[in-house]
């Protein structure tokens, strides 16, 4: 069992609290929970630490703590913490669709339990969010003051932006000042560092091969150690058992991002074009072309556009698609227009993810084809129009993730020290929520010969993490 880490000073809460945040480009998610398993959440704004500065996102971070410790019954907290009035320190950002409901406060945390998989021989448990959140919650417009009175006994920040230990000591002033815990109490790492902590449940681990498929992608090697004292005494503190030894790309949509949403989007892209130049090539070819595909009108319904050729202007940043828009703003709208396609792709590649047999209509189609689609349908075709599209949408799902599997290769090594017998597989990111492309690259990498002990998908970094933090801490 790991040792525990020591408690905090008396003037701490009556019940053990351990901390653990998921920062990103969009928004922080704060997960505190208690030794009694009470777990509450808040969130805040945009806390990648490169993009909006230390400044901002501590604030982000102490927002998003504030709210949730708000949420925490009184018997949790020192009668002289003060809560600020929070409503009045947050500026008025626009809410996506999303639910806004406040998140549950739970006694206990459900732990995942592993369900066979039949495309491979590990095991796979998946830890789901507990609750939905606005997609971009808003930021302290005010300083919130720091917290001032010891609360946590050990705290984990997974932030976006930091990639080093130097990244890491350069926020550190930062976080302990803030949430006034003192340094050997914290942790902080790259938000994918939080895909490792599940392994902190799992018997027989020594790594940790994290891969995540969102709009872009990356993977980290962590090694797996039993808790260790960092200082000595009766008070001794134990750090988290997680360390980087190994990196696989991670470098952008211009460098790499294979397998992402960003790159089904883009491949998909390119199916219509493929098929729109054949169309306009007939003369050159005795036998007639095939109509655009029922997943081709999907694509280019969600899209708004009528015409393959109009998605250049989306492409290249031209039109009113991105006017009044800096350059950056007009990358980051048309990265997440393109990767918001995987999902089209998806639903036409692995109809049984949604139980359906045809796979339906995206929310921006009405059903209808456009224009240039009803012309090219009225053309002869002998194939099953349903099918063919299946098969693209797979085809094109499978060219993907080839890279995937490669990516999660490099990060054994040459296997002399990460082997796939004692390695947990961490999968995270909004695509592996797809058993079937979850599937694909399970496939891949057995004929590869490469079985990891364990596949896990989490679904909620945050929660994971503090799951594994209780762990160590709690003895849960």
């Amino acid at each position: 069992m790991p040792s525990r880490l020591a408690t905090p000073p008396p003037a701490s809460a009556a019940t053990p609290l351990v901390l653990c945040a998921d920062g990103g480009g969009s928004k922080i998610c704060v997960v505190i929970r208690s030794a009694d398993g009470v777990e509450v959440r808040g969130t805040a704004g945009p806390c990648n630490v490169q993009s909006v500065g230390y400044g901002p996102a501590i604030q982000a971070i102490l927002l998003a703590t504030y709210r949730a410790l708000a949420l925490l019954p009184r018997t949790h907290l020192p009668p002289g913490l003060v809560i600020p009035a929070l409503d009045s320190s947050v500026q008025s950002i626009p809410n996506s669709p999303a639910s806004t409901s406040p998140p549950r406060i739970s006694s206990t945390l459900a732990v995942p339990q592993p369900v066979s998989v039949t495309a491979h021989p590990a095991h796979l448990s998946i830890s789901s969010p507990a609750s939905p959140f606005a997609s971009r919650p808003g930021s302290p417009k005010v300083s919130l003051p720091p917290i001032t009175i010891p609360l946590f006994q050990y705290v984990w920040l997974g932030l976006a932006g930091i990639s080093t230990k130097a990244d890491a000591k350069a926020f550190m002033p930062y976080v302990t000042k803030h949430l006034g815990v003192d340094e050997p109490r914290v942790k902080i790492t790259n938000d994918v560092n939080l895909l490792a902590a599940p392994a902190l449940s799992l018997p027989g681990i020594k790594h940790v091969a994290a891969v995540v498929c969102g709009t872009g992608t990356v993977g980290r090697t962590l090694e797996v150690h039993q808790p260790s004292a960092i200082n000595g005494g009766p008070s001794a503190v134990h750090a988290l058992p997680l360390e980087d030894v190994a990196v696989s790309r991670g470098w952008g949509y211009m460098l790499c991002d294979e397998g992402s949403a960003f790159w089904l989007g883009r491949l998909a892209i390119r199916s219509l074009l493929f098929t729109a130049d054949r169309l306009s090539s007939s003369p050159i070819y005795a036998a007639s072309a095939r109509p655009l595909l029922p997943l081709h009108n999907d694509l280019l319904a969600y899209f708004g556009v009528p015409h393959p050729m109009d998605l250049i202007s989306i492409v290249s940043l031209t039109g009113p698609f991105v006017e009044g828009l800096s350059v950056g703003e007009a990358t980051a709208k048309r990265n997440a227009f393109m990767a918001g396609a995987a999902r089209v792709v998806f639903k036409w590649a692995f109809p049984e993810d949604t139980g359906t047999t045809v796979p339906p209509s995206p929310p921006a189609s009405d059903g209808s084809a456009s224009s240039f689609s009803h012309t090219l349908e009225s053309q002869p075709n002998d194939d099953d129009p349903f099918a063919a599209s299946h098969a693209e949408a797979l085809r094109l799902a499978r060219s993907a993730v080839r890279s995937l599997i490669e990516l999660t290769i490099d990060l054994l090594g040459d296997g002399s020290v990460v082997r796939p017998e004692s390695t947990a597989l961490a999968l995270g990111g909004g695509l592996w929520m797809s058993k079937g492309y979850r599937n694909l690259l399970l496939e891949g990498l057995r004929k590869e010969g490469v079985v990891f002990r364990e596949t896990v998908v989490v679904g909620d970094a945050a929660g994971a993490g503090a799951a594994g933090l209780a762990k160590v801490e709690f003895g849960e």
